[in-house]
């Protein structure tokens, strides 16, 4: 059955814009394998040679990736955003390097907040208590991740407010309280999005993220800011650099 509707452009053209159409309704899935030329072909009743020209373009956009002897496949899907977990920088900064714009939702602050293990690793004392922001990042205004900060209240200044938290927390923590975070112990670990993730990040139940538990250091070696950040997988790679002794 001929697919492709009567249209003045390349024949080509018009197959691979069929094709992409596929990809975006989730009937090509990534990693997918494609039927033979031949019957892809005769499916959008086109030649084979017109088919391989506009496989040939999908290739060339990084879509499939033909493999001779064995078939075209749709290609994996690639993160949006690729970094090295041993550069600390903010997800701001992450996602602006990217050309993205970086923005904020959903910000929640408590003040009273008290959780007894994270408030002996902050080193705090008596009735100190723990500022907990919760907050999703967004990309071109595309949710990416929901991050959950503790640090404690002691830090904050007297004028404190939300409106001061649209930026990088690195940057507000620098400008607005005199604290410059150089490093951070950081574990990675797999999770799936609960019904609250799944919300905040517009996913599925049981989608796979990644969630980085971070505990940052000022320049004197002070605990002062504890993070668990929840990273959707399709859109964050990380990658370390690891030599050997």
């Amino acid at each position: 059955m001929n697919l492709i509707r009567k249209d003045s452009r390349p024949l080509y053209i018009l197959v691979k814009e069929k094709i992409d159409e596929k990809i975006d309704d989730g009937i090509f899935q990534p990693g997918d394998r494609l039927p033979s030329e031949a019957k892809l072909a005769k499916n959008f009743g086109v030649s084979r040679a017109t088919l391989r020209e506009a496989l040939r373009v999908l290739e060339k956009e990084g879509k499939v990736n033909r493999r001779q002897g064995v078939g075209t496949f749709i290609t994996e899907k690639l993160s949006l955003f690729k970094s090295g977990i041993e550069e600390l920088i903010s997800i701001t900064e992450t996602i602006e390097a990217m050309g993205l714009k970086a923005g904020t939702v959903g910000l929640e602050i408590d003040l009273e907040q008290q959780e007894e293990d994270l408030a002996q690793e902050l080193d705090l004392t008596g009735d100190e208590k723990l500022a907990v922001l919760q907050r999703t990042r967004t990309a071109n205004q595309e949710p990416v991740a929901f991050c959950k900060d503790y640090l404690p209240q002691k830090l904050l200044p007297d004028d404190f407010s939300s409106e001061q938290l649209t930026v990088s927390l690195f940057n507000f923590l620098q400008q607005n309280c005199n604290v410059y975070i150089t490093y951070a112990v950081t574990d990675i670990v797999p999770v799936i999005a609960d019904e609250l993730l799944a919300e905040r990040l517009n996913l599925s139940i049981d989608t796979p993220l990644l969630l980085l538990k971070q505990m940052h250091y000022d320049d004197r070696d002070n605990p002062v800011l504890y993070s668990r950040n929840y990273f959707r997988s399709d859109k964050f790679e990380f990658h370390v650099l690891r030599n050997r002794r």
